[in-house]
């Protein structure tokens, strides 16, 4: 699920995209700016990087490319086409927004966009020109704030109103099979072998085979969980590592969705779960990092290995690397990158994303 702008790590440099409608690139040996870019509307998506390219969209509508090489090199104040920068505006039809709020989809040769019209649309990587748009997939609510995610030819949507489609890759047709829950779908998909497992508004976690009409099964069993599943999970090994807004962290059978162990954080979990290496890293909304080593068997009492606390609103999506997670802070008036070491169980740096006036 989109609405909060995390982190991205690449080749040493820290991307994140501001509320106040800029790109920054930090440079994580030095700690400092290295360059940033004042797009004058609210990022919300996670920048993503692509050999020399970063892109993010806009709440305004907007995809940008921008070449990380050459900004690294000199400031520049506009777009520069010369080194394959550019910027594709998303139609706002007859919608009542064309916000890109979900995070950007990039593959081999293409960008997948959902957007706020409640259409999907592929751009080519290179111009950012336009390979197909979808239908409007969610009339009732007429916006798209789920990412879309990709198996082989096909891309898996979930909806507010309850849907799962299957597009074709190539042209963005709806292809044969659906998937409809009497509840909407609060975060976006997550593919392992051929099952879909997502998040709904009526505090479940689901579990979808592709092509079958009804649940493989759901989670909890009996009684729903204390919120909903907000944060897309993880799965690893054929466990699903859920975080909910009721606090808790579940890990999950795949197969049969039978309860393995939970973990109470206390505080709502927002974002999805981090692997690193063994290492399964949680944050909630506090700002207290679990880090949980899957190399050992955890018994009837969780007990992370690690517990750190940086005193910051964490709802974003955070990435690890190196021994290193990387974490935004949403609290405005703090406003800052947090970098914690794992093995030394504290903040390494951290670095104020607060506009020089």
């Amino acid at each position: 699920m989109g609405g909060w702008s995390g982190a991205t790590v690449h080749d040493g440099v820290v991307y994140v995209g501001s509320k106040d409608g800029r790109v920054v690139a930090i440079n994580s040996s030095t700690q400092s700016q290295s360059w940033n870019y004042t797009i004058n509307a609210a990022i919300y998506t996670t920048p993503i990087v692509d050999g020399d390219l970063v892109y993010v969209g806009t709440y305004s509508g907007q995809v940008l490319a921008l070449n990380t090489t050459a900004r690294s090199q000199q400031d520049f104040t506009s777009l520069q086409k010369r080194y394959g920068e550019w910027e594709w505006d998303c139609p706002i039809d007859n919608a009542k927004s064309n916000a890109i709020v979900a995070d950007l989809l990039v593959s081999d040769d293409a960008i997948y966009v959902s957007s706020s019209n409640g259409r999907v649309y592929s751009l080519g990587k290179e111009f950012g020109d336009l390979n197909w748009e979808s239908k409007i997939l969610d009339e009732k609510h007429g916006k798209l704030w789920t990412s879309p995610v990709i198996q082989d030819d096909t891309i898996y949507v979930s909806t507010f109103d309850g849907h799962i489609y299957a597009l074709s890759l190539e042209t963005g047709d709806l292809l044969d099979w659906s998937f409809k829950s009497e509840a909407g779908f609060a975060s976006s998909p997550v593919i392992y072998g051929d099952t879909i497992f997502l998040g709904s508004f009526d505090r479940h976690l689901y579990a979808v085979k592709i092509g079958s009409d009804v649940p493989m099964w759901k989670f909890p069993q009996e009684k729903p969980a204390g919120n909903w599943f907000w944060a897309s999970p993880i799965v690893n090994e054929g466990i699903v590592y859920a975080g909910c807004l009721d606090g808790k962290l579940y890990a999950i059978e795949a197969k049969t969705g039978e309860e393995l162990w939970e973990f109470d954080a206390k505080n709502p979990i927002v974002s999805s779960p981090v692997l690193m290496d063994n290492l399964l890293i949680v944050t909630d909304e506090s700002g207290t990092v679990y880090v949980f080593d899957l190399s050992v068997e955890i018994g009837d009492e969780v007990v992370p290995l690690k517990t750190i606390s940086i005193g910051a609103d964490v709802r974003s999506p955070f990435c690890a690397q190196d021994g290193l997670v990387y974490i935004r802070d949403e609290n405005n008036k703090n406003n800052q990158l947090y970098v914690v070491d794992i093995e030394k169980g504290e903040v390494s740096w951290n670095f104020s994303l607060t506009k020089e006036e």
